[in-house]
C-alpha cells in the first residue's frame, strides 16, 4: 500500500476517535439551557481557527498538533468526570478537535503525491466517529469509558509521524485540479462559497424516513462513505466528473428520497463527495499552503452552519426548492473553477 493511502487510513482512525470524544461531550449538553451557545462555541472553535494553525504548520512549525489535540480532548473528558464548567469543557474539546483536524489534513495532503484519496479518507472518519459519540452518550456510557477509548488515539497519532518525511513540496506541486484561467483568490472565494452553501444545504435535506437508531447510523455512514468516495473518484475519473456526480446526479435522489431511505442515502453519499472536490480546488491554487487550504474549507463549513442557529426552514417543499436553486448555483461555479483534465498546464509551486 502506498504511503499516502496508509497515512489516510491511520488518520481515519485518529479522526474517528476525536469525533467520538467531541460528540460524546457536546451531546451531553443538549438538554442544557445554554445548548445553542455551547454549540456555537463548539462550531466556532473547532472550525474557524484551523486556518491559523494550518498557517503555523505551513510556515514550518513542527509542533505535533494532533498529539496536543488528543491531550486536550482527553482533558475535556477528565473535566466532565469532575463536573467542571460546561463552557470550559466544550471550549477545550473544540480546540482539541481543531488541532487534530488540521494536523491530519496537512499531513495527508503533503505526503500523498497529488492524490485526494488519503485526505478524503481521513475526513471520512469523522462521520463514523460523530454517530458513535452520540450513541455512547445517549446510551449512558460513563465519561471514564470514553476517556479510555480516546486515549487509544495516541497510538495512531504516534505511528502517523513515522510517515512524515520531508516537507512534501514535490507532492504538493502535483495538485492541479483547479483552472488557471481565474486567479487564485477568485477560485478560493468561489470554492469557499460552495462549501458554505453545501454545509447549509446539508441541514435541509428532507429525511423524514430517519426515525430509528439504525436509520440514523446509516445516514452518517453513507455521509462518511461519500466523503471518502469523492477523493477516490477525483483520482480515478477527474474532478469535473466527480463534481457533477456530487451535484447534478445527487439532486434527484435528495429530492425524491424524503420518504425512501435507500434513495435518500444514495443522494446523501453523492452529496458528501463535494468535500473532496472543494479541498482539491483550493489546495491546487495554493499548493505550498495545504494547512491554510484546509482552513478555508472549515471556515466555509462554519459560515454554512451559522444561519441555522437563527432560523430553521421546516417546510419540506421550501427546502426542496432551496436545495434545487443552490445546486444549480454550485454546478455553475464548479464548472467555472474545475480544470478540464489534460487541457490546462499548471505551474509548480504556489500560484
Amino acid at each position: 500500500m502506498k504511503k499516502g493511502n496508509l497515512l489516510g487510513l491511520i488518520y481515519f482512525i485518529v479522526h474517528f476517535f476525536v469525533e467520538v470524544c467531541s460528540f460524546y461531550v457536546v451531546t451531553s449538553y443538549t438538554q442544557s439551557e445554554y445548548v445553542w451557545v455551547l454549540m456555537l462555541i463548539y462550531d466556532f472553535l473547532a472550525f474557524v481557527p484551523q486556518g491559523f494553525f494550518g498557517f503555523l504548520r505551513d510556515r514550518g512549525i513542527k509542533i505535533n498538533f494532533a498529539l496536543w489535540g488528543t491531550v486536550l480532548t482527553s482533558l475535556s473528558l477528565v473535566m466532565m468526570i469532575f463536573s467542571l464548567n460546561a463552557f470550559l469543557i466544550v471550549a477545550t474539546v473544540s480546540v482539541g478537535n481543531c488541532l487534530v483536524h488540521i494536523h491530519g489534513a496537512e499531513l495527508t495532503l503533503r505526503q500523498s503525491a497529488g492524490k485526494m484519496t488519503p485526505a478524503a479518507v481521513f475526513v471520512a472518519g469523522g462521520s463514523f466517529g460523530l454517530i458513535t459519540g452520540k450513541l455512547l452518550c445517549t446510551s449512558g456510557v460513563p465519561a471514564a469509558v470514553v476517556l479510555g477509548i480516546n486515549l487509544l488515539s495516541f497510538i495512531p497519532v504516534i505511528i502517523g509521524e513515522k510517515f512524515n518525511s520531508g516537507d512534501g513540496e514535490e507532492n504538493l506541486a502535483k495538485y492541479n485540479f483547479a483552472t488557471t484561467k481565474l486567479n487564485a483568490a477568485s477560485v478560493i472565494a468561489l470554492a469557499v462559497f460552495v462549501v458554505a452553501v453545501r454545509s447549509f444545504m446539508g441541514y435541509g435535506i428532507p429525511t423524514t424516513w430517519n426515525k430509528t437508531v439504525i436509520q440514523n447510523i446509516a445516514l452518517y455512514c453513507f455521509m462518511g462513505l461519500g466523503k471518502a468516495l469523492g477523493g477516490v473518484l477525483i483520482d480515478k475519473i477527474g474532478i469535473r466528473k466527480t463534481s457533477l456526480i456530487s451535484t447534478i446526479v445527487a439532486l434527484p435522489f435528495l429530492l425524491f428520497g424524503a420518504d425512501l431511505m435507500a434513495v435518500s442515502l444514495i443522494g446523501i453519499m453523492f452529496f458528501s463527495m463535494t468535500m473532496a472536490v472543494t479541498l482539491a480546488l483550493i489546495v491546487s491554487r495554493i499548493q505550498s499552503r495545504p494547512g491554510i487550504a484546509f482552513g478555508f474549507t472549515t471556515i466555509g463549513l462554519f459560515l454554512g452552519f451559522v444561519p441555522l442557529f437563527f432560523v430553521r426552514i421546516r417546510s419540506v417543499f421550501v427546502n426542496c426548492v432551496i436545495i434545487t436553486v443552490l445546486t444549480v448555483v454550485c454546478v455553475i461555479i464548479l464548472t467555472l473553477i474545475c480544470a478540464k483534465e489534460n487541457t490546462e498546464k499548471h505551474p509548480g509551486g504556489q500560484q
